[in-house]
């Protein structure tokens, strides 16, 4: 069956890369009946299983862990692909065999989930951890366990009845689907707000209907906000689009935070976010509010200006830089940190060349064909994987795609090699696109050589708020070493303006999430008005729309603070280790960490004490000040510029 299911992977990333150009049958129908047909795992089973092979009288905690991984992988391999797949064009038939999959796997994990067996090695886990702690134990694999133990003991506290989790998810759809609502009437009362020969009828996503009784306006909303010279207008507009969706998913997302709010009350916590931090490493809401408070910038450009403003900036020239010579010169950067690629022929032969990407011959038959290969990677002599790549490769709409990178089976040691699917434009001509590129690198190589043995340990790390730390790290080193003057040569007035304007936007909704998942009498912000007008220097009134303004609320959560607060992290891991001498001995305690250090004990090596919360906050605050004013105090550099190797 495993040999199967990686066939059909490989199959897939090539039916996702050639597009139209061949007539290929879908690997999908093969892994959807695989997958249907996965038997429920018996642990209590597979321990006895496991002891009568090898003749044991009892299983040790280290055995039980093992039993469990060897049972699980290969579930967790199949929910992998199946993540890959979905976002390949595939038929309605396809789509429906995916959802079949998805139900299955979700049934197989709610059986394992309630079975004693399964509760009881999470908690022989825990206890282990605690007794360790005690005795000052702190090997290696104890604290794998510990990790694992506390992994597990998140998914049952995740697991929820099935009519609990049919409400949750019932109700996320309903909100998507009110935001995806792409049609709808603007009921201009002003005529100063009409634009000349345009009508109300706005469709946001491509207008492609017409109406037999008018025309349909000539752009998207943000043509609109860029044509319309009036002010008043423009905020009219945007407000009302943020707020379009308010009575439709009203009753779903107060559905969501009813249930939410249960969960706490019955774990014991008086709100849905108190409870939801409280195993992450900013572990209060009071913490979350310290770091979002310090991030809050007013850019003194409101939501509806930001078009006009942005098109009166100066914006860096775009130049198309070669893809493949950038891989290149990427590889050998990877190369300082222990990183050895080989480039195997695109015919899969057994034959592998140490030559780069750009000096391999290619056939030139067909564009396809030629932008196609795959490396074997390898860590310090151990095979880590294969990444396969794709330069070239094409959307759903057979349009140049952006970079991006998907795993199609996690590298976990002692179990598995990993495979990363790896899709490249052949150009870059933007900020973005480098930034793309450097980070889909980036996320390919982290979940290559992560160093544990136990598949939950190496995707989801120590917490949630810091699981993409080192890969956003590693993209962060890339690309000083591509770009060395990336800051002033890609970023202009205009791309300043629009990061600027993203991260205010993620601010303000995170205060948004973290007060509408508190209890009234302890929100963490008693004005959220204010604090819009915090960031943007201007006034959004309506506070009752700014929950159903975005998705996240209902997925994310109270929790949706965390790309941002990891993405700062990465700047101050970054900055602090830029002139680090041992860089395979930072890539191995980072990334790799095959010794299971827990974030706090890696942070500490790398950055010197103090590593709590607060102290972190203190130091991105000074990272952030060296970043928006280059002359700054001996203070502040030295703060931030402490490495250990």
């Amino acid at each position: 069956m495993q040999k199967s299911i990686l066939t059909a992977s490989l199959f897939g990333w090539c039916l996702s890369t050639l597009g139209a150009a061949y007539a290929v049958p879908s690997p999908v129908p093969l892994l959807v009946e695989q997958c249907l047909r996965q038997p429920n795992i018996d642990l209590a089973g597979a321990f006895d299983s496991y002891a009568s092979t090898r003749q044991l009288s009892a299983l040790t905690l280290a055995d039980k862990a093992l039993v469990l991984e060897q049972q699980t992988i290969g579930l967790n391999n199949v929910n992998d692909r199946l993540t890959y797949y979905r976002g390949l064009p595939l038929s309605g038939d396809e789509r429906q065999g995916i959802l079949q999959c998805q139900l299955r796997l979700a049934d197989t994990l709610s059986d394992l989930l309630n079975q004693a067996e399964f509760s009881q090695l999470a908690f022989e886990l825990m206890q282990t951890a605690s007794e360790n702690d005690d005795a000052a134990n702190h090997d290696a694999a104890s604290q794998e366990q510990t990790l694992l133990g506390e992994q597990l003991t998140a998914l049952l506290r995740q697991h929820l009845s099935i009519m609990d989790k049919a409400k949750l998810h019932t109700a996320q759809a309903s909100i998507r689907q009110g935001l995806g609502n792409q049609q709808f009437q603007l009921d201009i009362q002003a005529d100063k707000c009409q634009l000349t020969d345009e009508v109300a009828e706005v469709n946001t996503a491509n207008n492609e209907e017409e109406t037999a009784n008018s025309g349909t306006f000539s752009g998207t909303i943000a043509s609109y906000l860029l044509k319309q010279p009036d002010a008043e207008c423009r905020q009219t507009l945007w407000q009302a689009y943020q707020g379009r969706a308010r009575e439709h998913n009203q009753v779903a997302l107060h559905r969501i935070a009813e249930l939410r709010q249960r969960i706490a009350n019955d774990a014991g916590f008086s709100d849905y976010a108190s409870y939801s931090l409280k195993d992450q490493l900013l572990n209060t809401p009071e913490l979350v509010k310290a770091f979002l408070d310090s991030q809050t910038e007013t850019i003194q450009v409101a939501p509806w200006d930001l078009g006009r403003t942005l098109s009166q900036l100066p914006s860096a020239q775009t130049t198309a830089l070669n893809t493949r010579e950038l891989l290149d010169k990427a590889l050998t950067t990877l190369g300082e940190f222990g990183l050895r690629f080989e480039v195997i022929s695109e015919h899969l032969d057994s034959t592998a060349t140490q030559t780069t990407l750009s000096q391999t011959a290619f056939s030139q038959t067909t564009l396809a064909q030629a932008q196609q290969q795959i490396l074997r990677v390898y860590h310090m002599d151990r095979l880590l994987g294969e990444v396969y790549l794709a330069i070239g490769a094409q959307d759903k709409v057979n349009k140049p795609g952006n970079a991006s990178q998907h795993t199609l089976r996690q590298s976990v040691i002692g179990q598995q090699f990993g495979q990363q699917a790896l899709e490249l434009p052949v150009t870059l001509n933007d900020f973005k696109d480098i930034e793309r590129f450097t980070q889909a690198l980036a996320d390919a190589m982290t979940s290559l050589a992560r160093g544990s043995h136990f598949y939950l340990n190496n995707t989801l790390g120590p917490t949630l708020d810091t699981n993409q730390l080192p890969s956003l790290w590693l993209a962060k080193v890339l690309r000083q070493a591509l770009f060395p003057q990336f800051d002033t040569q890609y970023i202009q007035p205009r791309e300043m303006l629009a990061s600027a304007y993203a991260t205010q936007l993620k601010v303000f909704r995170a205060k948004v999430a973290l007060n509408f998942y508190q209890s009234l009498n302890q929100q963490s912000y008693s004005d959220l008005p204010a604090e819009f007008s915090k960031s943007f220097g201007a006034n959004w009134a309506q506070a009752i729309d700014y929950p159903y303004s975005f998705n996240a609320i209902a997925n994310e959560g109270p929790r949706y603070y965390q790309f941002l607060w990891q993405a700062k992290l990465a700047t101050l891991v970054h900055q602090s280790t830029q002139d680090c001498q041992d860089k395979l001995g930072l890539f191995n305690l980072l990334v790799v960490n095959e010794t299971a250090l827990t974030l706090s004990e890696q942070l500490r090596a790398i950055l010197g004490d103090p590593v709590d919360a607060a102290a972190l906050i203190q130091r991105i605050i000074h990272v952030s000040g060296s970043e928006n004013h280059p002359h700054t105090t001996t203070e502040t550099q030295t703060l931030a510029a402490h490495c250990a190797f």
